[in-house]
């Protein structure tokens, strides 16, 4: 389509000429005309049992051999665990290989590129799948939803629009909401997801510590990769039990790899902001690694602290939706072994010594950020505020807040955190304790840089900018250092 400035004759003109060049490749036979009875496949939930309904009109359970369930490439470490608990309920899991530049063009190439980046990745994600299906695969692509101030909503809508568009049979989707806490699984599999996001929160912070830390970082990773696939195949088979014995030894073997300094002592960062930008190695383009090669370690805020504000959510009756009796006594029942498991797991991982066992706390984290932004404005605004406020000075020593460009709760949550992200903001978070006051007697202003991402490699400004953030982030470590208790 023409979108320049031009005349009203001159529009015309060139539309006119696109119908001719259209008609012409028609007759050409280069662009095939699309089948009018074209019907998308979909999953339906049936007995509580969910079940896939192909494009001819079969029926198949999820667990047909024939039908693969994928999930985006959002972490490889974070979606390998979710797609581990999925295979142990017999499902053909699998994950999408890490994106390259090619399939952003991809998803670029079938969006407006007004989107937000996650969509536009995801979108090249499944393309670039199907164009390379197996004959007689049935897919089913994991795309979870959502309600608040975010577009986040919109993706499931848009990629169904996507698939009767394209006219991509036998593709369907499967999906989540957070409304109702992701109550749409039953309790064992959620207890299952449950160990799967806190074990790939920990382990993607151990990542970080190895990659700064270790004396041969080639030899620790490969370490690392093994002890993972290890914890993955017990994840499918479900027996915490053997799963805790696992993480034990994980733990031992991962606490003997030679480091460079006590990880106490390594300089790290807290990395904030929209949960796929984060997490997702494109997205952030390789920020983690990047600060390994200057000695700063990485803690990534947790996918679990999304899921346990979605139940914060529905405790506060904040959340859109409407539960049964038999489902609030569900949800009551789920919050008892969250906490559990959560503390478990910590607790063995932590025996490695490169990383804390501190628990989660939403509730405190909402405190922190109650003075800026309103508890009944839900989202990812209000966690990346009080989260940022919490772990600055006290557990790490800057923080970057990512997201997609243009996203609204993270413009939100920067033109907070940029008046905020100093010695006044960071002890009305902790007013009596005096080892914070000491540490920010003769500073001002704390390390702090957001980022909005599209994708590309950023730009000289905010390489310059993540220069001095480091510098700064250096000289706030020492002080911490230097009062520690």
């Amino acid at each position: 389509s023409h979108t320049a400035d031009a005349g009203l004759e001159t529009r015309i003109e060139a539309f006119i000429d696109i119908v001719s060049a259209y008609r012409q490749l028609v007759d050409e036979k280069k662009i095939v005309q699309t089948k009018k009875n074209f019907m998308p496949a979909r999953t339906v939930l049936e007995n509580k049992t969910t079940k896939v309904i192909t494009s001819s009109g079969e029926t198949l359970p999820i667990t047909d051999p024939r039908v693969t369930l994928l999930f985006p490439a959002m972490g490889t470490i974070a979606t390998e665990s979710l797609a581990a608990v999925f295979r142990g309920a017999g499902i053909n899991a699998i994950v999408h290989p890490p994106l390259t530049e090619e399939i952003l063009k991809l998803g670029r190439g079938n969006t407006t590129c007004k989107e937000c980046l996650p969509l536009i990745l995801t979108t090249g994600a499944l393309l670039n799948y199907v164009r390379n299906k197996k004959k007689g695969e049935v897919l089913v692509y994991f795309m979870p939803t959502g309600s608040g101030p975010c577009r986040f909503g919109q993706y499931y809508i848009f990629m169904e629009d996507l698939l009767k568009r394209l006219q991509i049979e036998d593709t369907a989707l499967f999906s989540l909401t957070s409304e109702d806490s992701y109550a749409g699984l039953n309790s064992d599999f959620r207890k299952k997801g449950w160990w799967g996001v806190v074990i790939s929160d920990v382990m993607e912070d151990i990542r970080s510590m190895i990659l700064a830390n270790a004396s041969d970082t080639k030899d620790a990773i490969k370490i690392f990769k093994d002890e993972w696939n290890k914890i993955l195949g017990e994840l499918e088979r479900g027996d915490f039990s053997r799963l805790e014995k696992q993480l034990a030894s994980t733990a031992e073997r991962l606490g003997h790899i030679l480091m460079k300094r006590s990880p106490d002592e390594v300089p790290t960062i807290f990395l904030a902001g929209e949960i796929y930008v984060r997490r997702e190695p494109l997205s952030r383009q390789y920020l983690t690694e990047r600060l390994a090669e200057k000695g700063f370690a990485v803690i990534c805020s947790p996918v679990a602290e999304w899921i346990l504000y979605c139940d914060y959510l529905v405790d506060s009756n904040l959340a859109d939706c409407k539960m049964s009796n038999l489902e609030k006594l569900n949800f009551f029942i789920k919050k008892k072994f969250v906490h559990r498991y959560e503390k478990r797991i910590k607790s063995l991982l932590a025996k490695s010594g490169l990383v804390h066992k501190t628990p989660l706390n939403i509730k405190s984290i909402i405190k922190n950020a109650s003075p800026y932004i309103s508890p009944d404005l839900t989202g990812e605004a209000i966690l990346t505020v009080g989260s940022s406020l919490e772990k600055v000075a006290s557990k790490t020593c800057g923080v970057i807040s990512i997201g997609p460009f243009g996203c609204m709760p993270n413009r939100l949550s920067e033109a907070i955190l940029s008046e905020t992200m100093n010695r006044e903001g960071k002890l009305a978070t902790e007013p009596k304790n005096r080892r914070l006051k000491a540490i920010l007697a003769n500073i001002e202003d704390l390390p702090f840089l957001s980022i909005e991402s599209d994708g590309s490699p950023f730009p000289q400004l905010i390489n310059a900018k993540l220069e001095t953030f480091c510098l700064q982030a250096e000289r706030l470590h020492s002080k911490m250092l230097e009062f520690r208790s």
